[in-house]
């Protein structure tokens, strides 16, 4: 089969190489990749950016990917999983031990494996599973969703768990990227009022589409938020830019009593005085990845998002064009790119 692989951690390094079709061990599920995502951590690991890298410890060669789905090919004796099943795969595995994996929050184990950055993920054609991490999408899903289920996993975290929105919230998104747009689905499902979502100029097309999906849409280039929001600002706020200049701003955008949940990854270093957090009594919470529960939730809510999730995926391109498309990730292009086998 064939798999890219990131052969040693440096910049470039990657390859389609070919590989022996793996063969599933006990408790484990083979799957037929379908469709794989990019996110900006997969640039990352291309470009072998330490400030992004750093939290993963990968043994060369490694397939890249963590966001992917696929079909059943084989599963355990006994399992629900029958050959042809539609699934999504949660790529976090913890150690199973640890106090954080028992108290539900793999995500914060010391000994979490991410597929795709400490072990084998899905930019190939074959995979596998363990059964815990392997979701069958419920039924009358459009199957095209699948490979978005990961990033979706990621927003559910933040907007159903992390920092719940409440029916009637204003809510902020900062970031018109891919998870910014999720939130702000999710946000309008849980009843939002109204969901303004902010970006830059280079943003346009993912504004538009945010408009069309029922969001109001702000080019801070252009124009201020606060505008927008009102006097009262937001009651809570999902920063999902990674950007260290929007910290004090967020504290300005937010109302008293106010939520700010903080999804993106900021690398640099972010200053902001913290009296008005005190004044308002504004609450921050950080909010990363996703917990098993987290997937759970999120195919109870995916027959009600999903046509507004398929809208994102703007870009398709072969296995073999694996560089075009994290160039075109690197670039803005759209809002989400996948990988077909």
């Amino acid at each position: 089969m064939k798999a890219v692989v990131k052969q040693a951690p440096r910049d470039g390094c990657m390859a389609v190489v070919d590989r022996d079709i793996p063969v599933r061990g006990p408790g484990e599920v083979l799957i037929r990749i379908t469709a794989a995502g990019i996110c900006g951590t997969d640039v990352a690991i291309w470009r072998w950016h330490e400030a992004v890298v750093g939290q993963y410890a990968p043994d060369f060669p490694v397939v890249i990917g963590h966001e992917f789905a696929g079909v059943v090919v084989e599963a355990p004796e006994g399992s629900s999983l029958a050959p042809g099943t539609v699934v999504g795969v949660n790529p976090q595995v913890g150690c199973g031990t640890c106090r954080y994996c028992g108290l539900g929050r793999p995500t914060l184990c010391d000994r979490r494996r991410m597929m795709g950055g400490h072990i084998d993920g899905g930019w190939t054609e074959m995979v596998c599973v363990p059964a815990a991490q392997v979701f069958a999408l419920p039924q009358g899903v459009d199957p095209a969703v699948a490979p978005l289920l990961e990033p979706l996993a990621v927003a559910v975290h933040a907007v159903m768990e992390q920092v719940p929105l409440r029916a009637g919230d204003a809510a902020l998104i900062v970031g018109a990227g891919p998870i910014g747009l999720l939130c702000g689905i999710l946000a309008l499902e849980a009843g939002a009022s109204r969901v303004v979502i902010t970006g830059v100029a280079a943003d346009a097309g993912r504004l538009e589409l945010a408009r069309e999906l029922g969001m109001e849409a702000v080019d801070v280039d252009a124009d201020d938020p606060a505008a927008a929001l009102g006097p009262e600002g937001a009651d809570v706020i999902y920063e999902t830019s990674g950007n260290a200049a929007v910290a004090e701003s967020m504290l300005k955008l937010v109302r008293k009593a106010g939520r700010i949940a903080l999804i993106g990854l900021c690398h640099g270093p972010a200053t902001f005085v913290t009296t008005p957090a005190v004044l308002k009594e504004v609450q921050l919470t950080g909010s990363r990845a996703y917990n098993d529960p987290t997937w759970r939730l999120l195919m109870k809510l995916l027959p009600q998002v999903a046509p507004k999730v398929l809208r994102l995926v703007t870009h398709r391109f072969p296995l073999d064009r694996f560089e075009d498309a994290l160039k075109a990730v690197a670039a803005r292009e759209g809002v989400k790119i996948l990988l077909e086998p």
